[in-house]
Parts: structure tokens; sequence; C-alpha cells
């Protein structure tokens, strides 16, 4: 009898060695600050896998760019540092260039049009990203990025004038000012915010709920009208990771992850609507380009932005793809 309970208990311990050695701890970075929405519906996210998987499955938060710039966290990503991250369109765009159809300037101007073309287009995204090494977890936007300045602009010549930063080196964007005919100054994001108080910048630009929790607006006390673009968001695992899960947990992580950042991606568009109204209460002013022949020339720097990025970042017929599902978006809403 004593042989047997040794036995036993042995086997008990053992199963639980085992249990130990298959608990799974994702650490997933990212650039939104702690406490801050990204990262409270993160939480809750993370809290449901770790319930529903028993425990199996848990996340650690590097939250606030601790672990770096997004390419920083890319590259942690490749060597297993990093599992899992938050990224906005830049670091998507490192890993498949075709991702950045989704930011280009001027071409999206609502949230309808924003969903009718993920819902055609993420399909061939996640297909990328799976080659790359990736699975994609969810599509939680950022929102559409506004130019912040330290002083009004109202004309492309006050445009130019601005002293513009550029986060590192986003082909991108360079190409949007350079058309426009800025030379912008790159920079780290986490540089940013320094930068603008010692004068060195002078305008930034992101959605109006970056520039609070980024507290640009401290320094930038005015904001350009237009929507310049789309910014849109989303959530990687590195293939290594995933691998090592189980289809029961992997399961669960994309039931709670559709959940959860579908609710994220509304709470952002919600939050970055209250975010404007927040900046002019606390001294923002709101300006706009007045003069039509302006208007023109940004509608014409959108195509050409567009047309110059064909072949670096994606095809001529991808590019005809999207500017389709726009404008087949933009027809459906002037019939409702």
């Amino acid at each position: 009898m004593k042989k047997l309970t040794v036995i036993l208990l042995a086997m008990l311990l053992a199963a639980g060695v085992f249990a130990a050695e298959k608990k799974t701890v994702i650490k997933f970075a990212s650039v939104a600050p702690d406490g801050s929405t990204w990262m409270n519906i993160m939480e809750e996210f993370a809290e449901e896998v770790t319930e529903k998987t028993g425990g199996a499955v848990e996340f650690k938060f590097y939250p606030g760019g601790v672990s770096g710039d997004e390419k920083d966290v890319l590259r942690k990503m490749k060597i297993n540092q990093i599992n899992a991250a938050g990224f906005t369109s830049q670091g998507l765009g490192e890993v498949v260039k075709e991702v950045r159809l989704l930011n280009l300037p001027f071409m999206f101007n609502s949230y309808k049009q924003i969903d009718y073309v993920m819902e055609k287009m993420s399909p061939f995204f996640e297909a990328q990203y799976q080659k790359k090494g990736y699975t994609v977890l969810g599509w939680p936007e950022v929102g559409f990025a506004y130019v912040f300045s330290k002083d009004k602009v109202e004309s492309l010549e006050d445009f130019r004038k601005v002293k513009m930063w550029i986060w590192g080196d986003d082909q991108l964007v360079n190409s949007l000012f350079k058309n426009i005919g800025i030379v912008p100054i790159p920079l780290a994001l986490s540089d940013v915010n320094q930068s603008l108080q010692t004068g060195l910048i002078e305008g930034v630009y992101g959605s109006p709920l970056s520039a609070i929790a980024m507290q640009w607006n401290t320094s930038v006390k005015n904001m350009l009208n237009i929507k310049v673009a789309n910014v849109p968001g989303g959530i990687l695992i590195n293939n290594k990771t995933w691998a090592s899960l189980t289809d029961e947990q992997k399961k669960i992580i994309k039931e709670a992850g559709k959940k959860h950042f579908s609710k994220l991606t509304q709470a952002s568009r919600k939050e970055n609507e209250e975010a404007i109204a927040a900046l002019k209460k606390t001294g923002t002013k709101i300006s706009d380009i007045k003069g039509q022949e302006d208007i023109k020339v940004l509608d014409e720097v959108a195509i050409k932005t567009a047309n110059d990025l064909v072949g670096k970042f994606y095809t001529k017929a991808q590019l005809d793809e999207m500017l389709g599902y726009i404008a087949q978006a933009k027809k459906e809403e002037k019939v409702k």
C-alpha cells in the first residue's frame, strides 16, 4: 500500500511539473501608455484568455514603448524576446509593405469606408503576415491622423513653414511631405516631446487621442482640421509562440480577440471624437485650409503620393483594387 501511495504521489508531482512546463506567458509590447484605453482593453482581453485557458496562457505587458520603437519590437519578436505586440501602420508595414495601402494620405474620410476596405482586404494581408512568420490576432485601429502644430496652419504656405516631425525613416510620410514641399525632421517616437519643448520640431501628426496620451497637446496648440490619413493598427504574434499553443488555446485567443479588439476600435473612434472636444476645452485651436486652390493641390498630392509608392509598397493592381473598394463604399454611403 505504501509503495502504491509513493507511485501515485510521484505521478501527481510529475503531472504538476508537466502542467507547469506547459504554462505559456506571452510577452506583449505596445507603444500605448499604461492606463490608456488601448492598454485597459488589452488587459481585459488577457484576463479572459487566462480565465478560459485555466491559467495555461498568460500575458505580460510592456506598455509605453519600454521595449523600444516598433522596429525594435519586431527585432525582439524575431528572437522571441517579445512574443506579441500591438503595432501602428508603420510597424505593420515593416513586415508586410502592402498594408500601407490602408495608410495612404487623404484617401479615407469615413469609418464606413475603412470598414468596407478592411472587410475586403484583411484576408489578403493576414495571408501575407503568415508567410512572414506572424499571425494576425486582430485589427484595432488607431484612428484618423491630423496635423498638430505650434502655429496656426490655414494654407499650404503656412504648412511649409512648420518644422514637421517624421517617425523615423517612414517612406510613405516622407513622400507625402516631399510632395507638399516640406522637409521633415526624423525622430523616434520617444524623442518627440523633448524635441517639441526645445523647438527642434514644431509640428506632429497623429490621432487626437494619441496627441493627448503622448502629451503633445501641451506643446502644440493648433490642429489642422483635415483627416490626413487613416492609421490602422494590428496585433501580431510570432508563429513560434503561436505554434506552441494548443488548438483550443488558439481558438480561445481568436474569439477573445475578435470581441475585445472590435471593442477597442469602437472605443478608439468614440474617444478620438471626444478627444477633439477635450483639446478645444484645453486651448487647442482648430483651423482649416481656406483656399480652394490649396485644397485642389492636396487632392493632387494624394494621387501623386499613392502613385509614387507603386513598386515600393504595393503594385498598381493592388492600389487600383483598394481605390475601387473606396469608390464603392462612397457610392453606398450616398445611396443611404
